[in-house]
């Protein structure tokens, strides 16, 4: 088991799918902060507004966006593959169903968090080295978590890059356990974006905003977003994911 464990990791890692999901990320990040680049003269006023204000710009717009499908590019889709093509039964003689089913679940989790965590890291990296940190208590998004006070500049970015590989993760899953019950790798792509964004116009309509999915990826959004509505929220949608995930996968590999 430790083995095979191993070897998906790598396979989830190491991979073509996981290097177009990390550059995707990336794109995403500076086609969004390009045209801000026009509102500045020089780099002097550019490093007057800081570098936790910069790094919230590269975090949201288009990388906010598509991260249920960017989160879902390196992995997600591997069950619905090996399944149609024959390779599942081959591990599977060798591999209990249970251990199977959770090796899949942690790679592919963590391929679909680091994916979206790392280009945050390195957005990190990059402000921090190029503009000085300059506490940004009067943006709204100084405010992580309302329940709290504002972090520090790094502490807040660190959190960011925390919440990201929870959210990469989260829906990562999703796509995996969408792959399972329909066999379908297009599936594995689509029905995460779907959902995150359904669930984001009921919600902004039905003045519940604070249970958004896009609060899942940035809580400061939201005046009503605390650690708690975080944490139930998170809890809520892995409790679903992994039933529908367990359930599946069973009746399809029995």
């Amino acid at each position: 088991m430790k083995l095979y464990f191993l070897l998906e990791i790598k396979r989830a890692l190491i991979s073509q799918s996981f290097l177009v999901g990390i550059a995707l990320t990336v794109i995403g990040m500076v086609l969004w902060i390009l045209p801000k680049f026009e509102n500045y003269p020089d780099m002097f006023e550019m490093g007057r507004t800081g570098s936790l204000y910069w790094f919230i710009w590269l975090h949201g717009g288009y990388t906010a966006l598509f991260s249920p499908v960017l989160a879902t590019i390196p992995f997600a889709r591997s069950y619905a593959q090996d399944r149609n093509s024959g390779f599942s039964r081959f591990v599977l003689q060798r591999l209990s169903t249970f251990r199977y089913s959770v090796i899949r679940l942690v790679s592919n989790a963590l391929a679909g968090g680091l994916v979206l965590a790392l280009p945050s890291a390195g957005a990190m990296l990059w402000v921090t080295a190029m503009f000085p940190m300059i506490p940004r208590i009067e943006l709204a998004q100084s405010h992580f978590f309302w329940n709290l006070s504002p972090p520090s500049p790094i502490v807040y970015m660190g959190l960011q890059i925390t919440t990201a590989f929870m959210f990469g993760a989260t829906t990562a899953t999703l796509g995996l356990a969408a792959s399972v019950l329909f066999r379908n790798s297009f599936y594995a792509n689509v029905i995460p974006f779907f959902l995150y964004t359904l669930f984001a116009v009921i919600a902004a309509y039905s003045r519940l905003v604070y249970l958004s999915p896009f609060v899942m990826w940035d809580p400061s959004i939201n005046t009503y977003a605390t650690t708690t509505s975080f944490t139930v929220q998170y809890f809520a949608v892995w409790l679903v994911i992994l039933f529908v995930y367990i359930r599946f996968f069973r009746a399809r590999e029995q």
